[in-house]
């Protein structure tokens, strides 16, 4: 494909850019292809010998632009946007100049891949010395390297072939450049009493935003068009799916998946192996679940089919993308965790590599396991679990049978069985409220945990399930050990201030859910009577100014908001201030509440929150009500998934015949579901 590119300048790189009554100066003109358009047909189109359009009329622009469009010519824009002066006007025109050319070289990369094009600039009055011309050796020199510095960021592009070159002519004399100057004058003055409003209205049209460029361009369509070209595929395709509303997804997800099909199967395995970790990344460190949850279901259901299409072998992207999406779920809690199960057991028989299968095997037992809790299913949990954890032992227990100095020495280390054990532990916590040998059983999982983990995070977590075991088997003074050990803290009864200091000197996303578990040991030591560790906990609080007001204000997240807001009713009702409890508990009910069906274990909650609610009325019948309404729905809508056994003693009873016992142990399990 061969273009022709015709380039004058309107405005003053200078007067126009520091008045911003005026439209930024700009370089700009005509792109053909093919040589579509000679010298002689340009002067057929102008009509005259010489024309400069700021001289003319808006009928008389208008008429040459229309010309020019009937013979499929296009108008492109480079102009400084941002009003950026570097230096002195001429060296800020060669910057807008060579930053436009490099932005159209690479959208038409993207979009033809070989192509030649040959560029006619106008020579430019030197406006810094007041006379002559800036030399075209100027020009080309500071063209070229720009030009070079900008392909030289590209990566896997050599099947392109770019050819470019620069020369330049008169303005006053060649017509082509006449023609440019047309291009540009009625862009400049676009906005001027030049143009009726129809007049205005055709421009709009005559302009197409993929060929208006701005000097230090920010708009992401044509930074996808960049990140194609350089070979950034997996960039490109990420940003895709990330941004909302994009006008062009469509034809810029077929360029990238296009360019994508012609590399080799290692270079399509890089790309989308790096697609991976940009999403792995979102989920397991900036847990942003509600932004990266619409992008996954879009890869699902959209990417994931045009790869296949595409013949774009990729069974490992794939189960990622599945794996992922079920991860994002059963965050959320959310039953829709299911199909993603029964999604990636269709897939998972495909993987011929053994050493793969088994990497994949382990990731999804643990979020099998994960999955179950969430549904309640807890018995089911812990033997899903205990299989994989024999196997991961069993593995551990193989490298010793190779006799392999290089395997030998330090205690063996399994993060995935690490991340079994500490799953099941939650599993077992789960039901502490009905046998306190489940905490046993629990502390011992999260031990085991502990030994296989390396990343400190990690090991902290491990502390953090401990402490909330602990305090679900009302053992604060150990529980608070747990917690202060999760943040590095050494423990004694009486540095509560330390360890909120230390909190509140980091993000409160990172910290969160140390935050809710100090609230959990306070309202828990409180309703358990154990005064003197809930009073000075809470009074610990007042001295660092740290309320569930502030947690509210600087962490948008649901959960566990809803736990700490909950926490706060309880240990209102325990120090006999109602009012307060009823706020706290209809905020958290109003989180609850606001989540879908699907979400099981917030609307656990919520009939748990329902349930203490009621304490507080001496007639809560209505309340009741609400209570048994929410969990007849639950059982409508949930019941593929979930296992309610859990809540199973609420079969049978209603609003009236439901006892305070009822009530109490509603509260009780509920509240146990961390």
């Amino acid at each position: 494909m061969r273009f022709e590119l015709w380039l004058d300048e309107s405005g003053d790189f200078e007067k126009n850019d520091q008045n911003l009554r005026l439209n930024p100066s700009l370089v700009g003109g005509v792109l053909v292809r093919n040589s579509s358009i000679d010298e002689c047909e340009a002067e057929n189109i102008l009509g005259k010998t010489f024309v400069h359009f700021t001289d003319e009329s808006g009928d008389f622009n208008i008429s040459k632009l229309k010309a020019l469009k009937e013979r499929d010519a296009e108008f492109v824009i480079f102009q400084n946007a941002e009003r950026v002066m570097i230096i002195d006007s001429n060296t800020t025109y060669l910057n807008v100049l060579s930053e436009g050319i490099i932005q159209l070289l690479l959208q038409l990369s993207a979009a033809y891949g070989d192509f030649e094009l040959d560029i006619l600039v106008a020579t430019r009055k030197n406006v810094v010395e007041g006379r002559g011309i800036i030399r075209p050796e100027e020009y080309e020199k500071r063209l070229r390297e720009r030009i070079i510095v900008g392909l030289a960021r590209k990566a896997l592009t050599k099947e392109n072939d770019w050819k470019y070159k620069i020369h330049f002519d008169d303005a006053r004399t060649n017509k082509k450049l006449m023609l440019a100057d047309g291009v540009c004058n009625t862009y400049l003055t676009r906005t001027s009493t030049k143009f009726t409003a129809e007049q205005k209205e055709l421009i709009e049209d005559y302009y197409s935003s993929e060929l208006v460029f701005s000097f230090f361009e920010d708009n992401v369509e044509k930074e996808i068009l960049r990140w194609i070209t350089e070979g950034n595929l997996s960039d490109a395709i990420f940003q895709i799916y990330a941004e909302d509303g994009l006008d062009e997804k469509d034809y810029l997800l077929e360029l990238a998946l296009n360019r994508l099909q012609k590399l080799d199967d290692h270079s399509k395995k890089i790309q989308l192996s790096q697609l991976s970790s940009k999403i792995y990344t979102l989920i397991k460190i900036d847990r942003k679940y509600t932004f990266v949850k619409p992008i996954l279901v879009d890869i699902q259901e959209n990417l994931l089919p045009q790869l296949e299409e595409k013949a774009i072998h990729s069974l490992e992207f794939q189960l990622d993308i599945i794996l992922f999406l079920y991860t994002v779920y059963t965050h959320l809690g959310s039953t829709k965790a299911e199909a993603q199960d029964q999604l990636f057991l269709s897939y998972l028989p495909q993987v011929e590599d053994i050493m793969t299968k088994f990497k994949y095997y382990n990731l999804h037992k643990i979020r099998k396991g994960v999955h179950e809790k969430n549904m309640l299913k807890i018995g089911s949990a812990i033997d899903d679990l205990s299989k994989a954890i024999k196997v991961f032992e069993e593995l551990i227990l193989m490298t010793e049978l190779l006799e392999d100095e290089s395997l030998s020495g330090n205690k063996a280390k399994y993060e995935e069985l690490g991340k079994a054990y500490g799953t099941r532990g939650q599993a077992y916590a789960a039901l502490i409220h009905e046998n306190q040998d489940y905490l046993r059983l629990a502390i011992n999982d999260f031990d085991h945990a502990i030994e296989h983990f390396t990343v400190l995070n990690d090991k902290e977590r491990q502390h953090l399930y401990k402490a909330l075991a602990y305090c679900e088997g009302n053992k604060f003074p150990e529980a608070l050990q747990q917690l202060f050990q999760s943040c590095q803290v050494p423990f004694n009864s009486n540095n509560f201030i330390e360890l909120l200091d230390h909190l509140k000197s980091h993000k409160l996303k990172d910290v969160i859910y140390k935050f809710a578990c100090y609230f959990k040991i306070m309202s828990y030591a409180k309703v358990n009577g154990q005064d003197t560790i809930a009073d000075s906990m809470f009074q610990a609080l007042n001295q660092v100014n740290l309320t569930v007001e502030f947690i509210r204000k600087n962490y948008s997240g649901s959960h566990p908001t809803q736990f700490i807001l909950w926490y706060m009713a309880s240990f209102s009702i325990a120090r006999d201030k109602r009012k307060l409890a009823l706020q706290y508990i209809d905020e958290a009910i109003g989180i609850c509440d606001a989540m879908p069906m699907t979400a099981v274990t917030f609307k656990i909650l919520q009939l748990g929150m329902l349930a203490e609610k009621s304490s507080l009325f001496e007639d809560a019948q209505q309340i009741k009500k609400e209570l048994f309404q929410l969990y007849q729905d639950l059982k409508n809508e949930v019941t593929v998934s979930a296992n309610l056994e859990y809540i199973s003693f609420l079969e049978g009873l209603n609003e009236v015949t439901i006892a305070e016992q009822e009530l109490k142990k509603l509260v009780l399990v509920s509240k146990g579901l961390n």
